[in-house]
């Protein structure tokens, strides 16, 4: 039996984050308000994670690490209805078969607690101990048994790195619960209990983010969607500020960053990810949680009403932009007055065992890799009717982010910046107010302009190509792009298993100001185009199409599809590197850019502007 418990405990117990995220996860179901994880070398040596919550009796605590004795599933429809964080009762039997472990507990009803001791799977003792209500579990030489398992450990900053990954996510999930981090004895995080969402994110990632944080609500009879993301201009090198939480547990999904990522297409830099904690709340029957014992993926019943959902809700929060986000709640100020407003405190949900709002009465991020490259689209009309409410008997909600609806309310509106390099911003009210004058074209490919105390070098093809997606998309979502004629149509082929495509996507094209028919068994005829497009550019423009359409799919929003199509477009008919310009053509391109408070990037995703100070050139030379 030990043997297969080892054996099990390989995918349950992988590193001591692993360790450390089980037994988070039992604090949280046991109610606790306050947790505190200590660990020796990265875990390697030991761990420590001790709670206040309900605790165990002598009676329970054999009962603890025996395996599947406290699953709470009894029934196969149980999978369908779960609410806990652990509900397997595998945790403590597989870390205990491969580690030892001391677990001293006390319920809150005994004057003394009690500990066991386990070794390798085996029970050395069990006795009365001194122990304040709440629970402690120490989690000695992991894998000192499986030697094998222990070589593949890494080095001891890396693994406490993912074990502030793990304890991060956490609290972020629960701002209300008081987490502490040591290692070697050094306290390295202590996320004090937050008021709300927003402050617990100012702990985690600091006053200057969360200001430029908007706030992302959207909600049906299916799905609940809170939280936070980022302006275009406020974006990192990797994914690591992605946090997705779903019904209370950060996941990993392609699906979601998939959304993500069409939601932000043409609006980032490429290669650039934003910052977004999005916490999802839908019925347990729509979700699969025991994919995997990490518990971190999970199968969705529904993949195209999420990856609607979750686009409709952060396009909404990027389009509906007029300035800056949360001021966090000053130490000295009343909540109530406070810009991210404190959510009156709720009692707990009967299956939940701590509210992620409410202050307790007592008392980490990993890269999601997976992403793809963020960058797409305003949309025309929304994904989903108004939300209606729910007729099953349990409401749709979370009691984790109810304080999010109430700090969307009191949003600030702080002045919109927008991005000059992958890592400089520039004040776009300073942009416009500024008056930049073309002084010369350089290399063909770039404008040099000046303005008091300030030069900059514009990317005349992702300028006249932002300034082109921008004028095509008005025109579209007014009704339809301008067109022109062709005196003579022009045919168009394409391969055989394009000819469906090529089909259905009519319709769209002609919104786009193509006039297209079918010409034959894969022939078709062009009789009109875009004003803006040149007839050399047609055949390109309509063959990238059919790719990027054939890619996305045509389960894909009208839109969106609608936003390939005319990033294309733009590309296509915009000024080319290379291209000789005059003056007064360069002067017509700075002054639509600098009257349009949107063009932060080309749709591609590249920054169209760099600029430098009078000052900052002076230092260049050594001025003084």
């Amino acid at each position: 039996d030990v043997v297969i418990t080892q054996n099990a405990a390989s995918e349950v117990v992988q590193r001591p984050a692993s360790v450390v995220k089980k037994l988070i996860d039992n604090n949280l179901d046991a109610g606790a308000g306050r947790i505190s994880v200590e660990v020796d070398q990265g875990g390697n040596d030991r761990i420590q994670v001790t709670d206040d919550g309900c605790g165990m009796s002598r009676e329970e605590l054999p009962l603890a690490v025996h395996r599947h004795a406290t699953s709470k599933i009894e029934l196969e429809s149980d999978l369908q209805t779960i609410r806990t964080h652990g509900f397997r009762g595998e945790a403590l039997a597989a870390i205990s078969s491969v580690s030892k472990v001391e677990i001293v507990s006390r319920t809150h009803g005994e004057r003394q607690g009690h500990k066991l001791t386990i070794e390798g799977g085996e029970h050395v003792s069990l006795g009365p101990t001194g122990a304040a209500p709440g629970t402690s579990v120490r989690v000695s030489e992991l894998f000192y048994n499986t030697p094998a398992r222990r070589k593949f450990m890494k080095t001891a900053t890396t693994e406490f790195d993912r074990v502030g990954q793990v304890v991060t996510r956490a609290a972020m999930m629960f701002p209300g619960i008081h987490f502490e981090l040591s290692h070697n004895d050094r306290r390295t995080r202590n996320y004090t209990p937050a008021p709300s969402a927003a402050d617990r994110l100012v702990q985690i990632l600091g006053t200057e983010t969360v200001e430029d944080l908007l706030p992302v609500d959207f909600a049906n009879e299916d799905i609940q969607i809170e939280g936070f993301t980022s302006r275009p201009t406020t974006h990192r090198k990797t994914a690591g500020d992605l946090y997705f939480f779903v019904n209370q547990r950060f996941i990993r999904d392609k699906i979601l960053m998939r959304s993500l990522s069409e939601a932000y297409r043409a609006s980032l830099p490429q290669r650039r990810y934003p910052v977004t904690v999005l916490f999802i709340t839908l019925d347990p029957a729509m979700i699969d949680v025991n994919v995997h014992p990490s518990k971190e993926e999970i199968r969705f019943l529904n993949e195209g009403m999420i990856w609607k959902a979750v686009y409709a809700g952060i396009r909404e929060s990027l389009t509906g932009m007029s300035g800056g986000g949360y001021r966090p709640t000053a130490p000295d100020q009343e909540p109530a007055r406070s810009p991210i407003l404190n959510a009156p405190k709720k009692e707990p949900a009967a299956e939940s065992v701590s509210s992620f709002n409410e202050a307790p009465s007592t008392p980490f991020p990993e890269q999601v890799n997976e992403a793809s490259e963020v960058a797409l689209p305003v949309r025309e009309e929304p994904v989903f009717e108004p939300r209606r409410e729910s007729p099953s008997a349990e409401p749709l909600s979370s009691p984790g982010v109810h304080d999010l609806r109430a700090s969307i309310e009191k949003l600030n509106r702080l002045p919109v910046t927008q991005p000059v390099r992958a890592d400089t911003e520039i004040d776009l009210e300073d942009l416009e107010s500024r008056d930049w004058k073309a002084v010369a074209q350089v290399f063909e490919s770039f404008i040099l302009c000046e303005a008091e105390g300030e030069m900059a070098l514009f990317d005349q093809h992702a300028l006249h190509e932002r300034i082109q997606f921008e004028k095509l998309r008005k025109q579209h979502e007014e009704g339809g792009v301008s067109q022109q004629s062709l005196m003579f149509p022009m045919t168009f082929e394409v391969p055989s298993h394009q000819v469906p495509l090529m089909t259905d996507s009519i319709p769209l094209l002609s919104e786009l100001g193509f006039e297209i028919d079918p010409f034959g068994e894969k022939t078709f005829a062009v009789r009109s185009i875009p004003s803006d497009l040149k007839m050399e550019e047609v055949e390109g423009v309509l063959r990238d199409a059919l790719l990027d359409l054939s890619d996305q799919g045509m389960v894909s929003p009208l839109s969106d599809r609608a936003e390939k199509v005319i990033a294309r477009m733009s590309c296509r008919s915009a000024i080319k590197a290379n291209e000789s310009l005059n003056l007064n053509q360069m002067q017509n391109l700075i002054d639509q850019y600098s009257s349009n408070p949107i063009l932060s990037t080309c749709p591609h995703g590249r920054p169209p502007i760099w600029r430098i100070s009078r000052r900052e050139l002076e230092k260049m030379f050594d001025r003084p």
